[in-house]
């Protein structure tokens, strides 16, 4: 009786069969970041744009520059020195997330979940309007009497 290979088969049908590869490789979990107050440079500087007077009189503009990786992150999105510090604390996190993790980080992972999407829209785009410009242009359909 013939041999007959099959995927993911041995010649000798006494050997174990190997596993089927894996499509997705192995998660590790994302390392967690740690902020020093020593590794963060903090400049208070004035603010610009719409606003009016007051926003371009105070320093209410918070720049944080982490001083290991060199990443600067700068927040005027309020008027106020307290809150505008906190929402940099926060993008400045996610940006060294993004940095050390990769795409197990939680940015990492919405612009996979965007990428995917827009990947998926244009997928289902080229389908509708290729398969409508082929059958347009196929001279077969069109008969001239």
């Amino acid at each position: 009786r013939p041999i007959v290979l099959r995927r993911y088969t041995t010649d000798t049908p006494d050997l174990e069969q190997p596993e089927p590869p894996t499509k997705r490789q192995p998660v590790q979990p994302p390392i967690p970041i740690k902020l020093d107050d020593q590794d963060i440079e903090e400049k208070h500087i004035r603010g610009w744009g719409n606003g009016g007077q007051k926003l371009n009189k105070t320093s209410s503009c918070v720049q944080l520059l982490h001083r290991p990786t060199g990443t600067m992150v700068t927040c005027q999105d309020t008027r106020y020195l307290q809150q505008n510090r906190k929402i940099a604390l926060k993008r400045l996190k996610d940006k060294l997330d993004l940095l050390t993790n990769g795409s197990s980080s939680k940015t990492g992972k919405k612009i996979a979940k965007l990428q995917a999407r827009k990947h998926k829209q244009r997928q289902r785009a080229k389908k509708k309007y290729h398969s409508a410009t082929t059958a347009s242009l196929d001279p077969a359909d069109t008969s001239t009497d």
